[in-house]
């Protein structure tokens, strides 16, 4: 590898591993926890001793961590990377890498007042900002960053950049004013569209979003706009198209080059599983591999900020359907939305509910249909807490009172599915189609869970799969049904079946193909109460 491809490799090692790294003690993470308030990474060992979080001084009072085994692995890959690479840096790489990484910004003293120069270092210390994508806020008073004085900071406050509700009126092809302006090319509507507030990560009916538009046409002016605002780059559009798979497919060489250096997955696969790297051509996997070489940053700055946005947009309209056996809730949800004019009551489950009341014990509470279908639609599945809990002059915090698990604490269904959502994924089953064996009769799962053919149908199409009629042949599959599953693991079980044969508590596994399994009602069940395509037991 020559001096210069390996200098652009360790920038791009300095990128992901500032992901990786404590916020606390700045170094890389030792075993791993994510805040549940703010989805920074710390190691777990600070956590008792914070009252804020380190990176952007949210408060943390309630707050719980998200502990997922598959970060450690990515921590210590990171770790023996910069364990094999550190000893080829050169002196050049390691002080810009310290820059870059640095939380202070300091100026030299002028020749002609060095003093006044040294007065000020401190204030612009305390003002310092992480580098990374935070050139993306808006300029406003509204969008300042709050300071701190010893670590890293970023976007704090949700409520400096509400999406503006009246310029997203779509029209019948679901479009926003901005898709519109993309599609069009009108760069002087792009900006004051964007400047009020315009939502970059907006679906049309077909799945695109204004990124994907502007990357169809050529346009690396508006991308390099759209991308100062929070996009999301990695979007699944029609087909699981991402806006990178479009710019390798239609050939604009410096758009991909664009999309790689913010982050974009080179890996990602659309429906029928092709990556963008494996569309390109010689030449455009050169430009891929060297913009990957090149990494300005990664996308973790965009989803936290994203996610905190739709968490406080998400109070300013609370459609609430409570499931709580408990009159003494119900009666309380009447009295707090005659005090509070954004909580409404809903009667019926519908994708208009925005908040649904349980019964939990310690954080977890039991598996229901409507349960699951709350998971599916993405909504805050809360402890009935939160009502019990509330005021007619305050309501409570909804992180505080989240429902970790259903049926397990390990089951993170409801946070995942809004995470899911927030993120404009696709449904947990996209890419898999089922047949319901012998499903005639309702079949009792557990007291709390009864399903029908009918009931279970419902469940997988809003989580975007597909339930057949007959059951599939494994030789005659057709064409248009061979398709991967967008949420299976990468290189696990699934990653190449399209089919699933379920069966009631006893099951014949009849067929355990790489495109067609026949899998019991529990896994099916499993996977909808963590919101994640479980690998096959």
């Amino acid at each position: 590898m020559s001096t210069e491809k390996l200098d652009k490799f360790l920038k791009a090692l300095d990128a992901v591993k500032q992901d990786y790294t404590c916020g606390f003690c700045d170094k890389l993470c030792n075993n791993p926890v994510t805040l549940d308030s703010c989805y920074h990474m710390i190691c777990s060992k600070h956590f008792k001793s914070l009252s804020a979080c380190p990176t952007c001084n949210i408060p943390l009072v309630h707050s719980k961590v998200i502990t997922d085994v598959r970060l450690e692995s990515c921590v210590n890959s990171a770790k023996q990377l910069c364990d094999i690479f550190d000893k080829f840096r050169t002196k050049n790489v390691l002080e810009e890498s310290k820059t870059e990484s640095s939380v202070k910004v300091t100026k030299k003293p002028s020749k002609q007042n060095p003093s006044a120069n040294a007065n000020t270092s401190d204030k612009e210390n305390k003002s310092a900002t992480k580098t990374t994508n935070l050139k993306q806020i808006p300029a406003s008073k509204d969008n300042q960053v709050r300071n701190k004085n010893n670590h890293n900071t970023t976007i704090t406050s949700t409520a400096s950049f509400k999406f503006n509700k009246g310029i997203e009126k779509r029209n019948n092809k679901g479009e926003t004013a901005l898709h519109v302006a993309c599609r069009q090319g009108k760069i002087d509507n792009v900006i004051e569209l964007l400047k009020q507030g315009a939502n970059t990560n907006t679906k049309d009916n077909a799945g695109w979003t204004p990124l994907h538009e502007v990357v169809q046409n050529g346009r690396l002016d508006l991308v390099k706009i759209l991308l100062q605002y929070n996009t999301l780059i990695d979007v699944p559009g029609q087909s699981n198209e991402t806006p990178l798979h479009e710019a390798v497919r239609y050939n604009h060489k410096d758009i991909a080059e664009e999309l790689v250096k913010n982050g974009a997955d080179l890996n990602a696969r659309n429906c029928k599983g092709e990556t963008p790297m494996a569309l390109a051509s010689k030449e455009m996997k050169n430009i891929l591999y060297t913009a990957a070489e090149n990494l300005i940053q990664t996308q973790g700055v965009n989803i936290t900020f994203i996610s905190e946005l739709y968490t406080e947009l998400d109070f300013d309209d609370i459609r609430v359907y409570c499931v709580s056996q408990y009159r003494t809730v119900h009666n309380k949800i009447k009295l707090l939305s005659k005090h509070h004019s954004n909580v409404h009551i809903e009667a019926k489950l519908t994708n208009k509910v925005t908040h649904m009341i349980v019964d939990d014990e310690d954080g977890v509470c039991a598996s229901s249909l409507d349960i699951l279908q709350g998971v599916v639609y993405g909504v805050w599945i809360l402890s009935s807490k939160w009502i019990t809990k509330s005021t007619e002059d305050k309501l409570e915090p909804f992180k505080d009172y989240e429902v970790e698990g259903i049926g397990s604490k390990s089951y993170q269904g409801p946070k995942n599915a809004r995470y899911n959502k927030y993120k404009q994924l696709p449904g947990i089953f996209n890419g898999c189609h089922f047949y319901l064996h012998n499903f005639n009769i309702k079949y009792e799962i557990t007291k709390s869970l009864i399903v029908t053919k009918t009931t279970l149908s419902k469940l997988i199409v809003d989580a975007g799969g597909i339930v057949l009629r007959r059951v599939p042949n494994p030789e005659l599959i057709p064409e248009a049904e061979r398709l991967v599953p967008y949420h299976a693991k990468k290189g696990g079980k699934l990653a190449e079946c399209s089919h699933y044969i379920i069966f009631r508590d006893m099951y014949e596994p009849m067929y355990n193909m790489s495109h067609i399994k026949a899998l019991p009602i529990g896994w099916l069940i499993e996977c909808l109460e963590k919101h994640e395509l479980c690998e096959p037991w």
